[in-house]
């Protein structure tokens, strides 16, 4: 037995991997661990030394990243490419295609991709992205890409201003492509026109824009403003202010928001030196990975079960709307796959077991289509 939050104390039966029944056991009980669908993180551009970036990615290491995602509750994530030439993004694809077939537990938890760039602004918004490497958006080029991703790039970033961005924009909406708006420089009218043309998300609203920016005339009141466009952020501590998550949930409604924690490979090893795509990085004691220059951050060595604990201090939200923002949410933009995204009969056993105290949630257990995958218990943690 465990708690879902918000409802109480449940007995969740489970066959064939999924969800068979759920059984209400009483009021919340303290001395029992909490139950949530399998936490869900659209833009992990690699994690515990695993880099989904460079194209010398090793698809047989590539499944690696699974035990540390599943110690930190997440049983699904979109591997994130950035920013770089075609020949190494579909280097990266292909990598991750063959990590699919290496692993069957790999494509299960990586359901689909995230492509950040290389349509992005090269000005003050890029952050790491490498502007030697941004371009028109041009559709043949992103079909180039799918094909090397099995059909699977089920996100991409773009920015609004970039020539041909609200064509492309309107073909991926059309081939079920979730387009999201990020490291852009847009006036408000552009971000107007991506919406009218499909777009429908913000990726880590808040960051991936100019440090100086008009009052009035900018991106981010219009990103806000929008009431169809979900926001994505990265509540690490470091991306983002308490007063902007605040203001971020109190607009969008807890039902537009999306935790994500960008993790780049860092994630999980000690601080010092690194390199993400051709770019030094830094991963400083304090937990923040900055580019060498201090020009940006660049990325996070966030995890999911900390982000989530950020968000309920920072925008004052109970555990059950934080959760809801790391797995319902999600789940409705990645409609159409095997998820899980609630507790329920008919579902996808993909669960996390947890204790809500500290810093970050306490993870205890991990299923993933109802197999146990991390269990403290076993390990002697």
């Amino acid at each position: 037995m465990a708690n879902i939050a918000g409802e109480g104390l449940a007995r969740i039966g489970i066959e064939d991997g999924r969800i068979a029944s759920v059984q209400s056991a009483g009021p919340i009980d303290g001395r029992k661990p909490y139950v949530s669908p399998g936490l869900i993180d659209i833009q992990v551009n690699g994690f515990a030394g695993i880099d989904f970036c460079g194209a010398t990615l090793d698809p047989a290491k590539a499944p690696n990243v699974l035990p540390a995602l599943w110690k930190t509750g997440v049983t699904t994530f979109c591997p994130t490419v950035i920013t770089n030439t075609q020949n190494n993004l579909i280097q990266c694809f292909r990598a991750l295609e063959e990590a699919r077939r290496i692993e069957p537990r790999f494509a299960w938890c990586a359901p689909c991709y995230h492509l950040e760039g290389p349509y992005l602004s090269p000005d003050g918004s890029r952050g790491a992205h490498n502007p030697k490497f941004m371009r028109p958006a041009d559709w043949n080029e992103f079909l180039e890409l799918q094909e090397a991703a099995g059909g699977r790039i089920g996100i991409v970033t773009i920015a609004p201003e970039v020539p041909g961005a609200f064509d492309f924009i309107r073909k991926a909406r059309e081939a079920g492509v979730v387009i999201a708006i990020g490291h852009t420089d847009a006036t408000p009218e552009q971000i107007h026109q991506a919406v009218e043309a499909g777009a429908q998300l913000n990726t880590h609203l808040g960051n991936g824009c100019p440090q100086m920016i008009d009052r009035h005339r900018t991106p981010l009141w219009a990103q806000l403003a929008i009431d169809s466009l979900a926001a994505s952020m990265i509540c690490d501590g470091f991306h983002l202010p308490r007063d902007l998550v605040r203001v971020i949930h109190r607009v969008k409604g807890i039902e537009r928001c999306i935790l994500i924690t960008d993790a780049v490979h860092v994630a999980g090893l000690p601080p010092g030196r690194y390199k993400l795509v051709d770019l030094d990085i830094d991963l400083l004691p304090t937990g923040q990975v900055v580019a060498a220059d201090r020009h940006s951050m660049a990325g996070s060595a966030a995890s999911m079960n900390r982000v989530i604990k950020v968000f309920m201090d920072y925008a004052g939200v109970s555990l059950g709307d934080a959760l809801r923002a790391a797995t319902a949410n999600p789940a409705r933009l990645l409609r159409g796959r095997e998820i899980c995204s609630d507790i329920a009969p008919g579902q996808s056993a993909n669960l996390t077991v947890f204790r809500a105290g500290g810093e970050r949630l306490e993870i205890e257990q991990v299923m993933v289509a109802g197999e146990v995958v991390y269990d403290t218990r076993s390990i002697g943690a």
